[in-house]
């Protein structure tokens, strides 16, 4: 865990995340389920692979455009794929990536952990937060948030 959060912090100083209805009223961010970041290995797959659940496979089934849910969240160190994904809901946010050691939260850099056959959006060069035991993500990870409707450009 704390190698893969040095991993992040070393290779990217932003990450942003577009954010959902529940999470812009609540003013936190939370992941789509709860529990451990974990999931059973899933087809196709490349060799060789890990039998039994694993945090592995837990990246590359949350990558997959929201058809598995997990405990973790998305994140990309780009800001203009998070207004991709903000096009609904219009509300990002950066993450202050100098805190995610601090209040435990484990990284996980989807092109460290699934072949790149199997990632869904490479451009994304998404990086999956899971934090261990949580209902919510601290606020203090969140640096400053990006309401895309009153961005003047």
């Amino acid at each position: 865990m704390f190698a893969a959060n040095l991993q992040v912090r070393r290779h990217t100083t932003t990450l942003y995340r577009a954010l959902r209805q529940e999470e812009i009223v609540r003013g936190l961010i939370i992941p789509k389920t709860r529990g451990p970041f974990v999931a059973d290995p899933m087809l196709p797959n490349v060799l060789p692979f890990t039998l039994g659940k694993c945090p592995e496979y837990a990246v590359r089934a949350h990558q997959w455009n929201g058809q598995y849910l997990t405990s973790g969240i998305s994140t990309t160190p780009h800001f203009h794929r998070a207004e991709h994904y903000a096009q609904r809901d219009r509300v990002i946010v950066r993450i202050a990536v100098e805190h995610l050691i601090a209040w435990g939260i484990q990284t996980f850099r989807v092109s460290e952990h699934v072949h790149p056959s199997l990632i869904f959006a490479p451009e994304d060069d998404e990086v999956i937060l899971f934090c261990p035991g949580a209902d919510v993500f601290p606020r203090e990870i969140i640096a400053e948030i990006f309401d895309l409707d009153k961005v003047v450009t």
